[in-house]
């Protein structure tokens, strides 16, 4: 029965109610796990499923109907409304987190195309260590393959300037296994964690789940704001310096500055993630934090995933002088690092230059790929585009302008149009250039204008009628 229905909300009692019970219902809707044509609960039943104030879902119906998520049929009930809901087909890898301040998109946005991947080369790679094997296996190398610290210590001297010796370098199983073993080293129940606002919210779990007091503060075009910075005693600070995710901003000079003398005041260490960075394209150079830090406050972060592919879940951590034995201590406690066989080839695809051959060429099809969807986006919405995130990265941020429709609609219209998208809150929609190629960016974006275009004109000739 419709009556006894029970919408799958988690309302958190620290946080406005009212917003919350409008951001849930309206991302049930468009990502159509509220089917159209749904008949909705009654207010009151509502209210009494989550023990709210019948005026707080009466405010929240009204809003959800202005905005023509829901529709009323006069004696028969509330219904969602099947104009919004038609343009957002299911999904089911995108979910979405509500964290008090926006509402972030879990949908990864930004893959490479697995098409790119050197089969080829990587086969040859695992052919020779596997030659090599059974000598390998007789050394007991509690912290990984020794050639591949020493490969990844050489790589980001050349390619990053952090001068790093081998010995800094902590092996992981992929950036989040990396943040794991950041996060057991640095962090305690009841300390102070930072993170950027918004953020990856894989990894803002993570930390939550330390038991820490989270501190989130806003980024703009520049990165983190560092006059938001909390005072007093701070354990972590988590950023994305070069491609910040999700809004795909570079942090200013400026702000590498100001942030480590935050760091230096309140005793905190920086975690600085760099998977995105590898791909740069119209970025003056600005040094990684890691290089600028003279004080050992910073740990330097990275993967292979987006350079080879999703499934090279090969990561790791270059740390201070300071916390290298506390490192290997955690990183063994926690354990799961990736084979022999994969950090072996891995390390001589390095040193043997065919990593950076890889990364030119990729770097250039993926150039092609951000120019077409940028210029398919000002051939249909004009000049006058807000884009973020251009410089670096796999993925871009749009910012609508306001009176545009929701960003999780657009971003569910745009998937539909064969696009990799997503959101971030009402007004940032992402889009992904790695894994579509040009034809398929352009047909996207053109079938997406046109899209738009169509219910736009609806829309107005209903308001008409």
């Amino acid at each position: 029965m419709a009556g006894t229905m029970l919408i799958p909300l988690k309302l958190v009692r620290d946080q406005p109610l009212q917003q919350q019970l409008y951001e849930q219902l309206r991302d049930l809707i468009a990502s159509s796990r509220l089917a159209p044509d749904t008949r909705m609960p009654s207010t009151r039943m509502l209210a009494e499923q989550f023990s709210v104030s019948r005026i707080t879902v009466l405010l929240t119906y009204e809003r959800l109907i202005a905005e023509n998520y829901l529709r009323t049929e006069p004696a028969k009930g509330t219904f969602v409304s099947s104009a919004v809901a038609a343009d957002a087909t299911p999904c089911h890898n995108q979910h979405h987190k509500t964290n008090g301040h926006e509402t972030i998109a879990e949908h990864s946005v930004g893959r490479p195309d697995p098409r790119l991947f050197p089969s080829g080369r990587w086969r040859a790679l695992i052919r020779s260590a596997l030659d090599s094997l059974g000598a390998s296996l007789a050394d007991d190398h509690l912290d990984g393959d020794p050639a591949l610290r020493h490969a990844i210590a050489r790589w980001l001297s050349a390619s990053r300037g952090i001068a790093v010796s081998p010995d800094q370098i902590i092996l992981a199983s992929g950036r989040q296994h990396a943040l794991h073993i950041a996060t057991h080293l640095l962090l305690r129940p009841g300390s102070r964690a930072v993170v950027e606002s918004p953020c990856d919210p894989r990894a803002e779990a993570l930390i939550a789940s330390t038991g820490v007091t989270l501190v989130r503060v806003p980024v703009n075009a520049d990165g983190i704001q560092t006059d938001r910075l909390p005072a007093g005693p701070s354990a972590l600070a988590l950023v994305t310096p070069e491609h910040q995710r999700p809004m795909g901003v570079v942090m200013s000079l400026a702000r590498r500055h100001a942030l480590l003398a935050w760091a230096a005041r309140s005793g905190a260490t920086i975690v600085a993630e760099d998977s995105d960075g590898e791909y740069r394209y119209d970025l003056t150079y600005i040094q990684p934090l890691m290089s600028l830090d003279q004080a050992e406050l910073v740990i330097h972060a990275g993967d292979f995933a987006a350079t080879l592919g999703p499934g090279m879940m090969l990561g790791y951590l270059a740390v201070p002088h300071r916390m290298i034995e506390p490192a290997r201590v955690a990183s063994r406690l926690i354990g799961d690092r990736a084979g022999r066989l994969e950090e072996t080839a891995l390390a001589n695809l390095l040193d043997s230059g065919g990593y950076a051959r890889h990364l030119h060429d990729r770097r250039k099809i993926y150039l092609s790929r951000r120019d077409s969807l940028i210029a398919s986006l000002h051939r249909n919405f004009g000049d006058h585009l807000w884009l973020a995130g251009t410089m670096a990265g796999l993925h871009l941020a749009w910012t609508l302008p306001k009176g545009a429709e929701h960003a999780i609609a657009i971003a569910s219209l745009a998937r539909r149009c064969g696009l990799d998208a997503g959101s971030v809150g009402d007004q940032v929609v992402l889009i992904g250039f790695g894994n579509p190629g040009e034809a398929q960016i352009e047909t996207g974006i053109n079938r997406l204008a046109a899209a738009l275009a169509k219910r736009q004109d609806e829309g107005a000739l209903a308001a008409a009628q």
